[in-house]
C-alpha cells in the first residue's frame, strides 16, 4: 500500500530514548503497527458513495481514521436521513475491508518492538477505535496475541478516542499507573486520549495523520522511522 510514509527496510538513525523508560505500553492498531490508511479510506468512500451518494475529499477521509466506526458512518449525520441504515453500513465497511484485507501491510519493525518490550516483561495493551468484530478480524493476522495483556476495543467504553476513557480502562486492567505508561499512537485522537488520561504519548509519523499535526500537539517522543521505535521505547539493541 502507498498509504504509510514511512519505510522499514532500511536502516535509520537512533533517536533519543523516552527518559524515564516506560515500565508499561499502550498501542494503537491501525497507522501504528499496520498500514492500513489506503484500504480505510476506501471503504470509507465506498460506504458513503452506496449508501448516502456522496463522499468527501481523500484529507478529510483521512481524518477520520482513529475514530470508532459507528461514528465514521453518523459523519454526514443520521443515515436514516437518507434512507439508509447505519448497521448496514457498518457491515458493508468490513465486508469491503475483510474482501481486501491482502491489502493490509504489517509495520514489522514496530510488531517487532512490541514484542520484544513485552519479552522484557513491560505490561501490554492494545487501545483501538476497532469495534470488536474488526478487532478479532485483525488481531489474528498481526500474530501478537500472546504478546498483549489486554485489548481495548471502541465498544468497551461509553467515550472511545479521543476520550480518555480507554487508556484509563486499560491501565486499570493492567495495574500499572499512567505515569509510568508510554501510549504509542499515529493521530491526534491517540495523542489527545493518551494526555487525557496522563500517560506520556509517542507519535509515530507513517499512519494516517500528518507529521506537521502530530508534532503541533507536543507529544513526548515523535518517531519518524519503524526502525527507531524500540530504541526509543528503552529496547536494548537486538543481539
Amino acid at each position: 500500500m502507498s498509504g504509510g510514509r514511512a519505510r522499514s527496510d532500511v536502516a535509520a538513525p537512533l533517536a533519543p530514548r523516552l527518559e524515564p523508560p516506560p515500565r508499561a505500553l499502550l498501542w494503537d492498531i491501525d497507522g501504528t503497527l499496520i498500514d492500513t490508511t489506503d484500504l480505510i479510506v476506501a471503504a470509507l468512500d465506498h460506504i458513503y458513495l452506496t449508501f448516502l451518494g456522496r463522499s468527501a475529499p481523500r484529507d478529510e477521509l483521512r481524518a477520520l481514521i482513529g475514530i470508532p466506526l459507528f461514528r465514521q458512518v453518523r459523519w454526514f449525520g443520521d443515515p436514516a436521513m437518507r434512507g439508509a441504515n447505519a448497521a448496514d453500513m457498518e457491515a458493508a465497511f468490513i465486508s469491503y475491508y475483510e474482501e481486501r484485507r491482502h491489502d493490509e501491510r504489517l509495520i514489522a519493525p514496530a510488531i517487532d518492538a512490541l514484542v520484544r518490550l513485552r519479552r522484557l516483561g513491560l505490561p501490554t495493551a492494545v487501545v483501538t477505535s476497532k469495534n470488536r468484530q474488526e478487532i478479532a478480524n485483525t488481531l489474528p493476522r498481526l500474530g501478537i496475541a500472546s504478546s498483549v495483556d489486554v485489548v481495548v476495543t471502541a465498544e468497551d467504553v461509553r467515550c472511545p478516542k479521543p476520550d480518555p476513557e480507554g487508556v484509563l480502562l486499560a491501565l486499570d486492567r493492567l495495574g500499572v499507573p499512567a505515569s509510568e505508561s508510554v501510549f504509542v499512537g499515529d493521530t491526534l485522537h491517540d495523542l489527545r486520549a493518551g494526555r487525557g488520561a496522563g500517560v506520556r504519548v509517542c507519535a509515530v509519523t507513517w499512519g494516517a495523520a500528518t507529521r506537521d499535526s502530530l508534532a503541533a500537539e507536543a507529544p513526548d517522543a515523535l518517531c519518524d522511522h519503524p526502525g527507531m521505535l524500540a530504541h526509543l521505547l528503552g529496547c536494548p539493541a537486538a543481539e
